[in-house]
C-alpha cells in the first residue's frame, strides 16, 4: 500500500465516526443511520483510488469490509453478550438479543479496515521480507497463521475467565506479546504500528467512556481503560496486520471477472477448433489458439 490516500480516507472514516460517539452516542437512531452511511461513503471514495493505491476491485474490497466486520462484530459480541467482559451503556433495539447497538457491530469493520490499511503503509517503516518463523529457520505460513490464532485463542479464553482478576488479567497478553516478539520479531512498520496502538488505543476507548459514554469495563485502571485492553490493542494489531495483509494479498491474485470469462470463451473456442491455447500470464489477452503440431515442435 504506497499511497496516503487510502490512509487518509480510512482514518478520516474511523475519525468521523469517533466524532459521532462522543457527541451523540445515545442517539440510537441517529447512530443507526450514520455509521452505515459512513461506511458506504468510505467505500464509495476508497474505490475511486487508483488500483495501485487500493489493491482490491470495488467487489472484493467491499466483501473484505463486510468480513471485517463480521470478525469485529463477533468478538465483541462473545466478550459482551456471552461472557460479560465489559457491558455497553448505549441503547439497542433489542437487548435481549444483543446488548451491543447494530451500529457499533458495523463499526468494527471499519476499525479493523483501519488496522489493515496502516499495516500495509509505506511510511511507517520498512516491512522487513522473510519476516515470522523463518528469522528461525522455518518457512511455513501455515504455521505462522496457526500459532497467531493460537495467541488470539488463549488469550481471548483467559480473558472471558479472569476479566476481573487484578493480576491474570492482564499477564496473559504480556506474555502473549514477549512470546510474539521471540517467535515473529517486529520490523520498523510493526514497531510504529505497536506504538500507534499502545497510545492511541486507550485514550481513543477512555474518550468514548469518559465523554461519550459509550461503554465500562471491569478493573478501569487507566481512566477506565484495564491493563488488559492497552496490551491487546498492540497483540491485536501486530498479529491482524500479517492475517489481513495475507487475506488481501490473496484477494488481489486472479484474473477479474471479465478477464476470467474471456479466457474462459478463448479455451471453449481452442477446443472446438481442435486447437490448444498457450498458457499466459494472468490479466494478459495472450496470443490466439496454437495448432498441436506447432506447439509440439
Amino acid at each position: 500500500m504506497k499511497g496516503d490516500r487510502a490512509v487518509a480516507i480510512d482514518a478520516a472514516a474511523v475519525a468521523t465516526i469517533s466524532i459521532a460517539i462522543l457527541a451523540a452516542s445515545r442517539e440510537l437512531m441517529v447512530m443507526t443511520a450514520f455509521v452505515p452511511g459512513v461506511m458506504a461513503l468510505r467505500t464509495v471514495v476508497f474505490c475511486q483510488l487508483p488500483h495501485e493505491e487500493r489493491e482490491l476491485t470495488a467487489l472484493r474490497e467491499t466483501a473484505f469490509l463486510i468480513g471485517c466486520a463480521v470478525l469485529g462484530g463477533f468478538n465483541d459480541w462473545m466478550s459482551v453478550a456471552r461472557h460479560g467482559v465489559y457491558d455497553y451503556d448505549v441503547p439497542v433495539f433489542l437487548p435481549e438479543l444483543s446488548p451491543i447497538p447494530i451500529w457499533m457491530l458495523l463499526y468494527w469493520g471499519l476499525i479493523l479496515r483501519f488496522v489493515a490499511t496502516l499495516g500495509r503503509w509505506d511510511r511507517l517503516g520498512e516491512a522487513k521480507a522473510g519476516g515470522g518463523l523463518a528469522r528461525l529457520g522455518v518457512r511455513s505460513p501455515a504455521l505462522n497463521i496457526a500459532i497467531e490464532l493460537l495467541l488470539v485463542v488463549a488469550t481471548r479464553q483467559l480473558i472471558y475467565r479472569f476479566y476481573e482478576d487484578p493480576i491474570w488479567s492482564w499477564v496473559p497478553f504480556a506474555g502473549a506479546l514477549a512470546l510474539f516478539a521471540v517467535l515473529f520479531g517486529v520490523d520498523a512498520r510493526g514497531r510504529w504500528l505497536a506504538l500507534l496502538f499502545a497510545v492511541g488505543g486507550p485514550v481513543i476507548e477512555v474518550l468514548y467512556i469518559q465523554v461519550g459514554g459509550l461503554h465500562r469495563y471491569h478493573l478501569g485502571w487507566l481512566g477506565g481503560v484495564p491493563l488488559w485492553i492497552a496490551l491487546w490493542w498492540v497483540l491485536a494489531a501486530l498479529i491482524w496486520r500479517d492475517l489481513s495483509g495475507r487475506v488481501i494479498s490473496a484477494l488481489a491474485v486472479g484474473l477479474p471477472v471479465r478477464s476470467w470469462r474471456a479466457a474462459r470463451t478463448r479455451r471453449r473456442a481452442c477446443r472446438a477448433s481442435g486447437r490448444r491455447q498457450p498458457a499466459v500470464p494472468a490479466g494478459r489477452a495472450g496470443p490466439r489458439c496454437s495448432s498441436r503440431r506447432s506447439s509440439q515442435q
